[in-house]
């Protein structure tokens, strides 16, 4: 294969010449449903924004992988006792028709039709929505459904703009298996990669090695390249005892990880876990397609709960939220170095 794609999530000021510095050239940047009233109708304000930053990014050197419009997304909210719970917010105006429905999934395609032409200057790399096999983004979309829709996305975005590859990405839950069997078995879903985010350590149990083993299995079942379009190791937070995590409380409620790894959640620790992980990447090269690393700036606060000292979304950056360069800046370093070698 040829030139490894490594790219990140980054906001707006980020430091692109420290970016570039660490090795990444591509950004992962998402882009809201762009008609407000209708299907064809004026682009919003927010769609003008976001393809604003993208050419920006452009402008700047970035290659972009951009993410189709999300059908809403899930966020820890308190009950009447200050207990968290998931409360699911849709993206998806009245116009787009009922959930899951054909009428829902024609306008999707159509919307993804038009984002690759609207885009095609600037858009070199798609992500279909973001991890459609949990709850957190799927909503109430079921396994069958969310197919549907990335499928008819593909096909809106290769009708679009044909030479830029599409793929979706699972969170590796139980569900991923069904919609990477569904969607590799139709002949006229155009994906040209395997795409997965995988937080082994953090969201799942064990670490970095087993990335290896995940490359090879989703190669083999799909037969295509395999894109990482998140990974990481949170450089912050205490991990879970074994009574707290059989309970099933969320992660943000009691502020620690379900999981951990080696030496724990620090700087040291990320940055061990990172240089482990392009180990594994290296090993693997000639089916990778690339990994986009979540993320390159830490966060002010939890965009899940909100907490500006929870560690859920908050300490996953290479660099602090000054911009300061954390250990796992370097070992992200070597590691691409060493990947591109």
């Amino acid at each position: 294969m040829g030139t490894i794609t490594i790219g990140t999530s980054a906001l707006d000021g980020a430091d692109t010449e420290r970016m570039r510095e660490a090795g990444i050239e591509w950004v992962r940047q998402g882009f809201p449903l762009p008609f407000e009233d209708r299907l064809g109708g004026k682009p919003t304000e927010a769609y003008e924004q976001a393809k604003a930053r993208t050419r920006d990014w452009a402008r700047k050197g970035f290659g972009v992988m951009g993410v189709t419009p999300l059908p809403g997304i899930c966020r820890m909210e308190p009950d009447e006792r200050g207990k968290l719970k998931i409360v699911w917010h849709s993206r998806m105006p009245d116009w787009m028709g009922p959930v899951g429905g054909e009428q829902y999934v024609a306008n999707y395609r159509a919307v993804c039709h038009w984002l690759g032409e609207d885009l095609a200057e600037l858009v070199s790399l798609w992500q279909i929505a973001n991890e459609l096999d949990i709850v957190e983004f799927a909503g109430p979309l079921n396994p069958r459904q969310a197919c549907d829709l990335i499928a008819a996305a593909a096909r809106g975005l290769k009708a679009g703009n044909a030479a830029a590859p599409v793929g979706t990405n699972t969170a590796s839950s139980d569900k991923a298996y069904y919609l990477y069997g569904r969607l590799f078995a139709q002949p006229d879903c155009p994906l040209d990669y395997c795409g997965v985010d995988a937080y082994y350590g953090t969201w799942l149990p064990g670490g970095p090695d087993d990335w290896g083993a995940r490359i090879e299995e989703l190669h083999a079942l799909t037969g295509v390249p395999v894109l990482i379009n998140e990974w990481g190791f949170s450089s912050a937070g205490e991990a879970m005892s074994l009574e707290e995590r059989t309970s099933g409380v969320y992660c943000c409620q009691i502020r620690k990880w379900r999981y951990t790894w080696a030496g724990g959640h620090n700087p040291e620790g990320q940055a061990d876990y990172v240089r482990t992980a392009f180990e594994a990447f290296s090993r693997h090269r000639d089916i990778l397609l690339g990994s986009f690393f979540y993320r390159w700036e830490d966060q002010q606060q939890c965009w899940q709960c909100g907490s500006p000292d929870c560690p859920v979304e908050t300490a996953w950056g290479l660099v602090d939220r000054e911009g300061r360069p954390k250990p796992s800046f370097h070992a992200f370093q070597e590691g691409v170095v060493a990947l591109a070698g």
